[in-house]
């Protein structure tokens, strides 16, 4: 990892920053391929998710099991994505989903351990364990599996120990990351479903309603739509997380005096 590459500045940033940084960085640095990685996994897995409901007869519930099931771990490309866009800007889609293959047998047993460890936070929620607690402990696995080369146990064992000391800081984030996607959801159910559909073209709501019916493929669509932002708003989170317990930012400095001293020696 060249810090002297990275795409955006690396110092520390509130939680409101990290947002914004995350959304230009989505529309700008990740542009092409952040569309090209949606077309490609996310487009078929709301597909699947549609089909479940129209042509199998699924209940919503089911449907959203479903695709939760396909988004947990398809944000893993986009994790992979922003890894390398962060530090290089010729970067081929091949090389994502190369990384991505290779990590997946790892990356999912991961992802099954995390869960469970969330639903054993559920049952004791009103004993011992709350599950935003537990979630905010779990969050960087993804970072720390797929980027950091590390095994299941220990992808969950950094990310636990990389927000020792500010754990409620780490649950407020996750917190604003799912007020986030929940927002992506609701604008497209508004945009799509009650605006497009409803109001402009008079069809009405053919394809579910989330408020009435419990889903809607419009809020399908948002859903999976929220992937890219999440994942990387979290990974810009961890990158926060890294400079302040590493000191990249200081790192950088030394980096910079060094060389304007080269510079002069050479003058």
């Amino acid at each position: 990892m060249k810090l002297d590459e990275a795409r955006v500045v690396l110092r520390p940033r509130s939680s409101s920053e990290l947002i914004d940084l995350a959304l230009r960085f989505m529309s700008e640095a990740g542009g092409k391929h952040y569309l090209y990685i949606g077309l490609l996994t996310l487009l078929p897995a709301w597909a699947c998710c549609v089909a479940a409901r129209w042509a199998l007869g699924w209940e919503w519930p089911a449907v959203w099991m479903l695709a939760f099931a396909f988004a947990t771990p398809l944000q893993g490309l986009y994790t992979v994505a922003v890894g390398k866009l962060m530090f290089a800007e010729d970067v081929r889609l091949r090389e994502i989903f190369g990384q991505y293959a290779r990590r997946l047998p790892a990356y999912l047993v991961t992802l099954l351990l995390t869960r469970a460890l969330l639903g054993l936070a559920g049952l004791l929620f009103f004993l011992v364990i709350p599950p935003f607690w537990m979630l905010a402990r779990v969050t960087y696995v993804h970072e720390a599996c797929l980027l950091e080369q590390a095994s299941p146990v220990d992808a969950i064992t950094r990310a636990s120990r990389m927000i020792a000391g500010n754990v409620m800081g780490a649950v407020g984030f996750v917190l604003l990351l799912l007020a986030g996607a929940s927002g992506y959801v609701m604008i497209a159910e508004l945009l799509l479903n009650d605006g497009l559909l409803d109001f402009m073209l008079q069809l009405g709501k053919p394809f579910g309603s989330l408020l009435d019916e419990g889903g809607s493929a419009a809020a399908l669509l948002g859903l999976f739509a929220s992937l890219p932002f999440w994942s990387t708003a979290r990974f810009l989170a961890y990158i926060d997380l890294r400079t302040r317990r590493d000191g990249w930012d200081v790192q950088l400095r030394f980096m910079a005096i060094a060389a304007r001293a080269e510079e002069a020696s050479r003058a």
